[in-house]
C-alpha cells in the first residue's frame, strides 16, 4: 500500500486533475458590488484600479479600490508571505487583479489576501479580463503520420451501489 502511495502522490504534481467542463474562471470589476456579494464563498478573479489603501494600527493592511466599496485584507500573521513590501504600499496606485474566495465582512466584499501569487499587477492599457475563446471557430483535428489521432473508449460506467445491509442479520444476539 506504502509503495502505491509513493508511486501515486508524485503524479498528482505531475499531472494535475483536469478542470470540469463547467469550471471557468469568473471575472468581475472591483465595482460590481452586487455581483460579488452574490458570489460569497466562491473562488474569482476581480480586478480595478487600487486606491486609499491603508494600515491598521493592529498592522492589518487594506487594499481598497477606485469607486468600490470591495476591499483586500491582508492580516498580520500574514504580511511575512509578502517579501517585496507590504500589500497597502506594494499595490497602491496600481491596476489590479486577484484571486481568491469572495467573503462578507460588514456587509461589504472582500478577498483575504494570504499569498502575493493571488495578485496580478496589470499594464495600464493592458485588455483585462481577457475575452473568451468560445466564438473562435475550432478545427477538427486531422490525422497525419506525425499526429495521428486516437479515438478513446468511453469511460465505463461506476458500479452500481448496493442496498444497505441490516446488521442484525449477522450480528444476532447469542441466547
Amino acid at each position: 500500500m506504502k509503495i502505491l502511495l509513493t508511486a501515486l502522490v508524485p503524479c498528482l504534481f505531475i499531472f494535475p486533475p483536469a478542470a470540469a467542463a463547467g469550471d471557468e474562471i469568473l471575472y468581475l470589476a472591483a465595482s460590481e458590488t452586487e455581483a460579488l456579494l452574490a458570489k460569497e464563498g466562491q473562488k474569482v478573479v476581480v480586478h480595478g484600479d487600487t486606491s486609499g489603501s491603508k494600515k491598521s494600527a493592529s498592522g492589518t493592511n487594506f487594499v481598497n479600490f477606485k469607486d468600490a466599496v470591495f476591499f483586500l485584507v491582508t492580516f498580520k500573521s500574514d504580511l511575512g508571505q509578502f517579501p517585496d513590501g507590504e500589500p497597502s504600499d506594494a499595490f497602491e496606485g496600481k491596476r489590479i487583479a486577484v484571486e481568491g474566495a469572495i467573503a462578507i465582512y460588514q456587509g461589504k466584499p472582500q478577498i483575504k489576501l494570504t499569498d502575493p501569487k493571488q495578485v496580478t499587477i496589470l499594464a495600464p492599457d493592458a485588455d483585462f479580463p481577457p475575452t473568451a475563446m468560445k466564438d473562435a471557430p475550432v478545427e477538427a483535428a486531422k490525422p497525419t503520420e506525425e499526429n495521428p489521432v486516437t479515438v478513446t473508449p468511453p469511460a465505463p460506467e461506476a458500479p452500481k451501489r448496493k442496498p444497505p445491509v441490516d446488521p442484525s442479520e449477522y450480528f444476532k444476539k447469542k441466547e
